[in-house]
C-alpha cells in the first residue's frame, strides 16, 4: 500500500486517527495518453487504461468547481515508476504538483492533500507518470473530498493491507495423491465498528455514503497515522443498519469491507 499525506494539514478537519472514505468522486471528460483512457473511471477493474509508454498523463475535467482533498490509484501496475498528482482551478489553467509518489508495488494508492486545511477547488486533476513498465495499466483512478469518520475506531480493527480473504481448491490424483492447491479467488477484508456517532452527524454525513450501498465501491483509508499500509479500494455486500445507543443523541454502525488484492 501506498499513502502519501505530506499535503495535508488537519487544521479543522478531523485527526489522522479517523477513517477517511471516497465515495463520491468528481467526474467529467478524460484525456488521457495510451488507450482506453476513460477505463480508469469506471468500476470495473479489469478494464484498464493502457499506458502504452513509459510516461503519460490521464486528466479529468469536471463541468464546474469541484472540492478535491483525495486520489486513489487501484488496480494498476506502476510499481517502480512516478506518478506526480496536479491540480488545476481552472481549463486550461496552470497545474500545481500536490503530491509525488513512487509505488514500491502494484497495491493500492490513497493520496491526501489540502490548502491549509481546507479542500482545493479545482476544474482539473491530473496524474503525470514517467518511469512505469511500458505495459503498464490502470483499472481505477478517483480523486474527490473524502468522508471524515467522526470517532476513530479502536482496539480490535483488522487493517485492510494485513488481512486476506483467500479461496483455494485442492487437487488429488484418482490413487489420492496431492497434486497442489489453486486459487480462485482473493481480496482484503476488514469489519469496521463505529460508535458515539452523533444522530445529527450520521444523517448528515453518513447516511448519504449509506444509501450509495452496496452498488458503489469506494476508497478507504482506515486510519492515516496508526496504519499506513491499510488503504484500499473497497466495496460491501451489506446496507448498514445503524442503532441508537441508548446514551444522548448517539448512534453506532458497523460495516463489513471486501478490498481488492492487487
Amino acid at each position: 500500500m501506498t499513502l502519501s499525506t505530506s499535503g495535508y494539514a488537519v487544521s479543522s478537519n478531523e485527526p489522522l486517527t479517523h477513517a477517511r472514505i471516497l465515495y463520491a468522486p468528481i467526474t467529467g471528460t478524460i484525456t488521457a495518453d495510451g488507450t482506453g483512457g476513460a477505463l480508469a473511471a469506471n468500476d470495473y477493474t479489469f478494464q484498464r487504461w493502457e499506458l502504452g509508454a513509459t510516461s503519460g498523463d490521464w486528466t479529468i475535467q469536471t463541468a464546474a468547481d469541484a472540492d478535491v482533498d483525495t486520489v486513489f490509484i487501484a488496480a494498476h501496475s506502476l510499481a517502480g515508476a512516478t506518478i506526480l498528482v496536479q491540480t488545476a482551478a481552472t481549463v486550461g489553467g496552470a497545474f500545481t504538483t500536490r503530491a509525488t509518489v513512487t509505488p514500491t508495488d502494484n497495491s493500492t494508492i490513497a493520496v491526501m492533500f489540502n490548502d491549509a486545511g481546507v479542500a482545493y477547488s479545482v476544474r482539473e486533476v491530473r496524474l503525470s507518470i514517467s518511469g512505469a513498465p511500458e505495459t503498464a495499466t490502470v483499472g481505477i483512478i478517483r480523486a474527490g473530498k473524502a468522508l471524515q469518520m467522526q470517532q476513530a475506531v479502536f482496539g480490535g480493527v483488522e487493517p485492510i493491507g494485513l488481512n486476506r480473504i483467500v479461496e483455494t481448491r485442492h487437487s488429488m490424483s484418482e490413487t489420492g495423491q496431492w497434486l497442489g492447491r489453486t486459487i480462485q479467488r482473493q481480496a482484503r477484508r476488514t469489519q469496521m465498528n463505529w460508535a458515539h456517532l452523533t444522530a445529527d452527524w450520521y444523517r448528515a454525513n453518513f447516511e448519504p455514503f449509506s444509501l450509495s450501498l452496496p452498488q458503489t465501491p469506494f476508497g478507504l483509508i482506515q486510519n492515516p497515522s496508526k496504519m499506513p499500509e491499510s488503504v484500499a479500494w473497497c466495496w460491501t455486500d451489506d446496507t448498514p443498519t445503524p442503532s441508537n445507543m441508548g446514551i444522548k443523541n448517539l448512534m453506532q454502525v458497523s460495516l463489513s469491507i471486501t478490498g481488492y488484492l492487487e
